[in-house]
């Protein structure tokens, strides 16, 4: 079985404290997401790699795909404290 890249921990309606099982799916609007760590560096690098590209403030200065690659990468060891 593969791992959920997000898990909810969801309130017990009993004790009114979060419960120490977790789900796969979100329940309700009040339940905790936790993103796994990779999938959540994962997503960032793809979508600052689209802004990126798409802003036009880093068109023609940052033309250069191995340029964005390398900010990227740097962005990555960043968040996982390297």
């Amino acid at each position: 079985m593969e791992e959920p890249k997000k898990i909810y921990l969801f309130k017990n309606p009993i004790s009114e404290e979060v419960d120490d099982r977790w789900l796969s799916n979100r329940s309700c609007d009040e339940d905790i997401e936790y993103t796994r760590t990779d999938a959540f560096i994962e997503k960032a690098c793809v979508n600052l790699k689209k802004l990126m590209y798409d802003n036009l403030m880093f068109q023609g200065r940052l033309h250069r795909e191995e340029v964005i690659d390398n900010f990227i990468e740097d962005f990555k060891k960043y968040i996982e404290g390297e």
